[in-house]
């Protein structure tokens, strides 16, 4: 198979550092997790008020 230059360029994931190594290396207490698009704190009252406005059908995709 042939593959694209840019896709042979690719380098492997590296992950970050764990919670545990973040909080060692700067000598913190605690620390939230923000990565990975991760939202530990949930959306706001005004996202879950819109969501539930919307009727069920905005979960399938159009025709076309």
């Amino acid at each position: 198979m042939k593959w694209k230059n840019a896709v042979l360029k690719l380098k492997p994931y590296q992950p970050g550092k764990s919670i545990q190594k973040v909080k060692k290396q700067y000598g913190l207490y605690s620390i939230t997790k923000l990565a990975s698009n991760e939202n530990p704190f949930g959306c706001s009252k005004a996202v879950k008020e819109s969501i539930r406005n919307f009727d069920e059908s905005f979960a399938i995709y159009p025709y076309g």
